[in-house]
C-alpha cells in the first residue's frame, strides 16, 4: 500500500488525491470542478455535498 500521493501538474492548478475507495480532486476554479463535474457525474458521491 502506498499513502500519501498527490498528483499535481506543474503549476499546482489541478492535484488529484487518490485513496483506497476513492479520490479527492482539487481544481483551481468552480468552473473546472462544474465541468469535471457533468463529465464524470457518475462517479461523485450521493452524499449532497459531494463528499
Amino acid at each position: 500500500m502506498l499513502a500519501g500521493v498527490f498528483v499535481a501538474d506543474t503549476g499546482m492548478r489541478h492535484i488529484h488525491h487518490p485513496y483506497d475507495g476513492g479520490a479527492d480532486v482539487v481544481l483551481a476554479s468552480a468552473g473546472e470542478r462544474d465541468r469535471l463535474r457533468e463529465r464524470f457525474g457518475a462517479w461523485v458521491s450521493p452524499n449532497a455535498s459531494g463528499l
